[in-house]
Order: structure tokens, then C-alpha cells, then sequence
């Protein structure tokens, strides 16, 4: 794909995102090719679309609901467990700049200060756990593949 063929996503933008690597803040969605405080390009969702893309199998808007959801660097959930039991948790993450950059992870779980995962997974991978995130009551819950992956290091599809 062109330059030229990402007109609508910010073409200067999406320049400098595959040279310099922008940084991805969901604050304030800035303009393509804005510039943050250390001179990298901030990226918005539609910048990153194209970046995305090909590990998605193409444009869809599905695509972009999940490139906002990364753009906010956290995601809360429950975890429903056998017996009526439930955990809630945070996962926050840090590196997601172009899709197959390591993405700092770290996983904790409020009501249990002792328990926390940190790892790094290509920024793809993360999108695609978000974008399968399983709504539930007014919150979510990652899908199975995540869990399956961090327990017991089974790797999924994506």
C-alpha cells in the first residue's frame, strides 16, 4: 500500500509512524502527525489503521473499536470462576506502537495485592485479546485464549 493510498488515514502521519514509531495516547485523540513532548509522532486510531491492517485481514471497523480500546492503555474486567466466583482485574500496558513491538503487560488483581503478571506481547496480540474482550454486566472479561495463554502458556491463534 501507497502513501498516497492512506490519504484518509493521515498519510504524513503514517510516514513518520513506520520511521520514527509514534507513541499511542488516547488523550485527547490528537491530529495526525502531532507531536508529544520527546518528538514522536502521537498516534490517533485512524493513523494506525493502516499499521494494523494486514494482522487483522484488512480494513474493518471492528479493527478501529479495537485500536481505540488499545489506545487506552488499560482494561478492567471480571473473571467469572467456577462456583459463583468472580475476580476483578486490571490489565495496563505500555509499548504499543506498531504491531509487532513488545507490549509491556502487567496484570494485577485489586482484591488480591499479591497476584500480579507482567509480561510483553507483540501489539497485535493484544489487540486481538481486546477486541474479543466478553461483555458481561456493565464490565467484561478478556477471552479464554488470553487466559489459556497466561496460565498455561498455550499459544492461541492470533
Amino acid at each position: 500500500m501507497s502513501l498516497q493510498g492512506l490519504s484518509g488515514y493521515g498519510a504524513e502521519a503514517a510516514a513518520g509512524a513506520s520511521m520514527g514509531q509514534p507513541m499511542i495516547t488516547s488523550e485527547g485523540m490528537p491530529e495526525a502527525g502531532a507531536q508529544a513532548a520527546d518528538g514522536t509522532a502521537v498516534a490517533s486510531a485512524a493513523v494506525l489503521l493502516p499499521l494494523y491492517a494486514p494482522y487483522w485481514g484488512g480494513l474493518d471497523p471492528a479493527l478501529e473499536k479495537a485500536l481505540l480500546h488499545l489506545l487506552q492503555g488499560r482494561f478492567e474486567g471480571v473473571r467469572r470462576l467456577d462456583g459463583g466466583l468472580s475476580r476483578t482485574y486490571l490489565l495496563q500496558w505500555t509499548g504499543a506502537r506498531a504491531p509487532l513491538d513488545p507490549t509491556r503487560c502487567a496484570l494485577t488483581f485489586p482484591e488480591r495485592p499479591g497476584i500480579h503478571y507482567d509480561f510483553a506481547v507483540p501489539a497485535h496480540r493484544l489487540l486481538r485479546w481486546l477486541a474479543s474482550t466478553q461483555a458481561g454486566e456493565g464490565t467484561g472479561d478478556l477471552p479464554d485464549d488470553f487466559w489459556h495463554w497466561l496460565i498455561l502458556g498455550q499459544e492461541t491463534s492470533s
